[in-house]
């Protein structure tokens, strides 16, 4: 008895397909997700619902997406990446993304507007006896004057301060990058680009997927307006002070 009521619960769980637990698999639902939800949150679900089945509860609240938590515990031990504004180059951006002994890039441009965008290597290392956090990166690619080993210093801000004294100053407001509510950091990572006006541009990495769409914040509104994939737009909740974004599916970005 107990073998045929297991095979029926995992009918019933592929009849209603891995859409159920597959947010970004349908262009139509406006999910902040995008396929960010990695194989073992969908195992576990997946057991969820197997338990939730066997106690009678419907399968419409299964479906349901859970809801998120602000990530400060994550924000805080990547608190040297996020946006940030070259002093010397006030009219661009640089965006910082990578854990700690692991390659990855720093994203730059001296001019938003129509600017060439760099992809340079960097390594970040923290020193374990003194905490003190350094960004090495080659800067060789973005100007012949710069060699491939450029060492930033991270400040208690987390800001960068360069050996030539040029500081990159953390962005405020919602322009910054964020931790998906739903995804491990960083390989899956949100970020919010400044631009003209009220205008934003919003880049979601999820792995080797990205997603670049246009976004929206209101002046006088605290709010991140999105245009999804599949044309669906979506208004997220902006935080100032907890220095999050809150979306209608419950996922909850947090700023770093």
């Amino acid at each position: 008895m107990q073998k045929r009521i297991l095979t029926s619960v995992i009918a019933l769980l592929i009849s209603h397909g891995a859409t159920a637990f597959s947010p970004a698999s349908n262009p139509k639902q406006p999910f902040t997700v995008l396929d960010a939800i990695s194989r073992r949150e969908a195992f576990a679900a997946s057991a969820s619902a197997s338990a939730a089945v066997l106690a009678g509860v419907p399968m419409d609240s299964i479906a349901a997406v859970p809801t998120a938590k602000p990530d400060k515990k994550t924000a805080k031990k990547f608190y040297f990446n996020g946006v940030f504004r070259d002093l010397k180059h006030p009219d661009g951006y640089r965006v910082v993304a990578g854990a700690f002994n692991k390659p990855s890039t720093v994203v730059l441009t001296d001019d938003q507007k129509d600017g060439k965008v760099f992809e340079i290597p960097m390594l970040a290392k923290k020193d374990d006896e003194t905490g003190k956090i350094t960004v090495d990166m080659d800067l060789s690619s973005y100007s012949k004057s710069y060699s491939k080993n450029i060492v930033a210093e991270v400040t208690k801000d987390g800001c960068l301060k360069f050996p030539d004294g040029n500081v990159w100053v953390k962005e405020k407001g919602v322009v910054g990058v964020y931790i998906d509510g739903f995804a491990p950091y960083p390989k899956y990572r949100r970020v919010v680009l400044p631009g003209e006006g009220d205008n934003v541009a919003v880049t979601m990495v999820s792995g080797k997927t990205r997603f670049d769409v246009t976004g929206l914040v209101p002046s006088k509104k605290k709010t991140l307006e999105v245009d999804f994939p599949g044309n669906k737009s979506c208004s997220g909740k902006f935080n100032a002070r907890e220095e999050t974004i809150t979306w209608p599916d419950g996922n909850v970005w947090t700023k770093i």
